[in-house]
């Protein structure tokens, strides 16, 4: 298993073939997540809970009206919401790894991204979009500290996907110091 240890509760330091490996713990956990759930997606099988008590989100009129057009797409991503009358939207079910965020502020954040771009945006984009969202909330932050078996978790799974070199903005998830470097800076030729 994949031995790493945790730097300034923000980075995560392992090896490979090429030298040190430097990795940011957020930027890649938030890669992870965003593979897996868009698997889940396209799958069909996100988990999700029912609210054991719908919430109402109050919103303005065009926000209403968005979230709304975007009712199929939401509930892809396991957020069912319908109109409860007036600008207030009823949120019935939420995707289970954002337990611990509440669904008003997630619906607000939804809107608001819709409503940034002008015109609303296309399924594929918005799901993207609401991915992104998603798994950055849902991902480790800079400055948690993580337990042994978590930095090792988080190492292995960065072979599992394709693409974990760059977090969902783009951003590097780590940086790698070649053997050649090291031996240089400590004069070892």
């Amino acid at each position: 298993s994949e031995r790493g240890l945790q730097v300034h509760n923000r980075y995560l330091v392992t090896e490979d073939d090429q030298g040190m490996v430097i990795i940011d713990q957020h930027a890649l956990h938030e890669r992870i997540l965003y593979e897996q759930l868009r698997e889940r997606v396209l799958a069909g099988t996100l988990e999700t809970q029912r609210l054991l008590v719908p919430e109402t989100v109050n919103l303005t009129a065009a926000e209403a009206a968005s979230i709304l057009d975007a009712r199929e797409t939401l509930a892809s991503l396991g957020i069912e919401v319908e109109g409860f009358g007036g600008d207030t939207i009823l949120v019935s079910s939420y995707p289970a790894m954002l337990g611990s965020f509440s669904p008003a502020e997630v619906i607000r954040q939804i809107a608001d991204q819709m409503m940034g771009g002008g015109k609303a945006p296309d399924r594929r984009d918005l799901v993207d979009e609401l991915l992104h969202m998603i798994s950055c909330k849902a991902a480790i932050k800079a400055g948690d500290r993580l337990s042994k078996e978590e930095v090792t978790a988080l190492l292995e799974q960065r072979h599992l996907f394709h693409d974990t070199h760059h977090c969902p903005h783009g951003r590097p998830t780590a940086l790698v110091v070649t053997k050649e470097e090291l031996h240089k800076r400590f004069k070892r030729t």
